[in-house]
């Protein structure tokens, strides 16, 4: 019989991002105890795809938690590393705010590019691990809900879970709220153009990276200048800030009374979910800077290489200095029409491009169960709310412009540069993820139902069919 395979398939997200993360699914899975036989990263024109066997996955994702179960600080000790990278990255973009790589030598060049894609390594590496419990595997969030029901009742179950689930850290879209707050006041007292736009210009160099993602664009001073012009205009933004703060502090409130109810070991578990979900946010900001800073970075080593931003996305950050040493052009062009990566226990790692990797990977194709029609989909709470509307599907940031206001967002995953979207989404949906993945963090700030982790829901819906939404139900019915 055929094992089953998982296919988690990245759009917008290039080799040169994929190759930390596949180290993290190739070995530092291993040290943990959770060796996976095979794994496979395809790259294809812009997307990425992982790989695994489902049953190995899910296996090691069970081994793995009742290890974290007994010992929660194996967990907390990871995210501790991966805290620090992130820390470190932030440090970088502070010291480098002004550097001007054009001005650099080649070996000036690298020896930023080095440090940079040092720190990222880490950060993806150690971030990678937590995918093992909240990665289409959900086993503490499992253990969080059970343990609500058990100690309280069914009824408080998606109330306490929220509250619970609230984590305390401020994400760069909430910082943003808050100084785009105090943007407004100034703006309403300031009646000189020139100083106006200059707190608006120290405002967009602080945030102009904030959804930049995988691969941009940063945020330009008229996007903020016109978002400040809507909210002078409309006078609700400062109350919904108010609001949006006294609902905060009402869940952390609530969160802190739930868990004066629970013994040490329950407590602990607990505070690692909302840990979890802590330090993915920060993460994501992380790996939004590193892209915003190593396009600046990639852009020069391009010019002076005579390649192009994208075929330089696909080289591995360790094989850069390649491109200064022999002509790379036309193997680049080749790896990004399609190449694989085929990791295999006690074998490493074969590299295959073009027609040899495309044969290889059909052994992974044939082994993806096929989408069976239905009416109704199955996904994970990722914040609480019930309403109809109609779907548009989103594939990648091409398909951005298309989305429209009070649409229901149905994507594979999200990445910061999704948010835009999001802020105008009814309700969103998404192939991947779990209660610690982007969509579901962005869902809680902007209080919008979500449902994740659905496996299907980009293929099974088109646009401008009918759903219905119940995520406290964690169900999609459809009317078409």
């Amino acid at each position: 019989m055929k094992e089953e395979w998982l296919i988690f398939e990245w759009p917008g997200y290039h080799l040169y991002q994929a190759i930390a993360p596949m180290k993290a699914w190739q070995y530092d899975f291993a040290k943990l105890g959770c060796a996976l036989s095979k794994v496979v990263v395809t790259y294809s024109k812009g997307t990425t795809c992982f790989c695994v066997i489902r049953k190995e996955y899910e296996e090691n994702g069970k081994k793995f938690f009742e290890k974290v179960r007994k010992n929660p600080e194996i967990m907390f000790k990871i995210l501790d590393e991966a805290g620090r990278a992130a820390d470190k990255i932030f440090t970088l973009g502070k010291k480098w705010k002004n550097v001007r790589f054009s001005k650099l030598s080649n070996q000036e060049l690298l020896k930023f590019h080095k440090e940079l894609f040092g720190w990222d390594e880490i950060l993806w590496r150690r971030g990678q691990i937590q995918n093992l419990l909240e990665f289409n595997n959900n086993y503490l969030t499992s253990y969080v809900r059970n343990l609500i029901v058990e100690k309280f009742c069914q009824k408080r179950e998606i109330e306490y879970f929220n509250a619970l689930s609230q984590p305390g850290y401020r994400t760069m879209t909430e910082r943003q709220d808050e100084d785009f707050a105090e943007l407004i006041q100034k703006a309403r007292k300031l009646k000189k153009k020139e100083i106006l736009n200059n707190f608006i210009e120290k405002h967009r160099q602080k945030y102009e990276w904030m959804i930049y993602g995988w691969t941009g664009p940063a945020l330009d001073d008229n996007y903020f200048l016109n978002n400040l012009k809507l909210a002078l205009k409309s006078g609700k933004i400062l109350p919904e800030l108010k609001k949006k703060e006294v609902e905060r502090n009402t869940l952390l409130k609530k969160q802190k009374n739930i868990l004066r109810r629970l013994d040490k070991k329950e407590k602990k578990l607990v505070l690692l979910l909302r840990a979890l979900l802590e330090g993915k946010a920060k993460r994501v900001e992380a790996h939004s800077l590193t892209y915003f800073i190593a396009d600046k970075i990639n852009s020069e080593i391009a010019k002076r290489t005579y390649l192009s931003l994208n075929q330089l996305r696909v080289v591995p950050p360790f094989e850069i200095k390649k491109v200064f040493k022999k002509e790379m052009a036309d193997q680049l062009n080749k790896e990004r029409e399609f190449v694989v990566y085929w990791f295999e226990k006690g074998k490493g790692v074969a590299k295959l491009i073009g027609e040899k990797g495309r044969n290889k990977f059909q052994y992974v194709l044939d082994r993806v169960p096929k989408v069976k029609k239905t009416d109704e989909l199955k996904g994970e709470l990722a914040y609480p709310g019930h309403l109809k509307g109609k779907v548009r599907i989103v594939l990648s940031q091409d398909d951005f412009k298309k989305f429209k206001k009070g649409e229901i967002l149905v994507t594979r995953v999200t990445d910061p540069s999704y948010v835009p979207i999001m802020k105008i989404a009814k309700a969103i949906i998404t192939d991947i993820g779990g209660i610690t993945c982007h969509a579901a963090i962005v869902a809680r700030e902007l209080k919008k139902p979500c449902i994740i982790g659905t496996k299907i829901a980009t293929k099974v819906l088109h646009d401008g069919d009918l759903v219905e939404v119940d995520a406290n139900k964690e169900i999609v019915k459809i009317f078409k």
